[in-house]
């Protein structure tokens, strides 16, 4: 999936931001008083393999961005873009540094209990999830997948969303990326979702598949992705996180 220059500019925007966070807790007459960030709006999207989450997330970001004029811009990130966050030291470190003294404190605090618990291969996750809660602490973002609705789930201004289609609606739309048979999509489908919600379950101790942990379900089989996108900023605004 490719990633428009829009996209690109937003986290941009959105580094040159952190950069600013930084300097600004930097700031001599700073040190002996805590610092205090206004809390920004954030949203998770939890989805169904296949449901079209990150094409949602480009029109939810690009909807805000255009309307509310909001600084940073908001910028939506996915496994792909996250996995780059944490493997680049350089923007990974702008992040954290953007943090106040005892956010940084109570992040770590976080880490040490959520993951104390946890085996080695749920474990080697600390540092996506350090770098999912300094997203949503920051704020102006769309989560795409990787767990940030139970990761972020304590956070405040999150407005967490949950993505649903049916199946032959996201088989289609797969056989189409990959260029295979419906079937192979069907199969893919249901060892992704699997995978994805069992894995959860067994080590995060968190239920992704109950209504309960969201804000609202979106069904991709009754309205388009713009559709959605429109239907989920509309729902922020009227809800007081926007």
């Amino acid at each position: 999936m490719g990633y428009h220059k829009t996209m690109q500019r937003y986290i941009d925007s959105q580094v040159r931001y952190w950069k600013e966070q930084k300097d600004a807790v930097d700031l001599p007459e700073l040190k002996t008083k805590p610092v205090e960030k206004k809390s920004r709006p954030f949203i998770t999207l939890s989805r169904e393999y296949g449901s079209g989450a990150y094409e949602i997330g480009e029109k939810i970001i690009m909807l805000i961005n255009e309307k509310y004029k909001l600084k940073p811009e908001w910028a939506a990130y996915d496994k792909k873009l996250l996995d780059n966050i944490v493997t680049d030291l350089g923007i990974s470190e702008t992040l954290a540094e953007s943090l106040t003294s005892n956010t940084k404190q109570k992040l770590s605090d976080f880490l040490q209990t959520f993951f104390s618990k946890f085996p080695p291969q749920v474990a080697v996750y600390r540092k996506l999830a350090e770098t999912i809660r300094s997203l949503a602490i920051n704020g102006n973002v769309v989560l795409v997948g990787r767990a940030s609705n139970m990761i972020t789930r304590d956070i405040d201004k999150g407005f967490h969303v949950r993505l649903v289609a049916p199946v032959q609606y996201r088989a289609g739309r797969i056989s189409s990326w990959k260029n295979i048979s419906m079937k192979e999509a069907e199969q893919i489908i249901t060892e992704k979702n699997k995978e994805r919600d069992s894995f959860i379950k067994e080590f995060v101790k968190f239920d992704n598949t109950n209504p309960l942990n969201y804000h609202m379900i979106v069904n991709l089989g009754q309205m388009s992705i713009d559709e959605a996108a429109v239907v989920i900023v509309d729902s922020m605004k009227d809800c007081g996180y926007l």
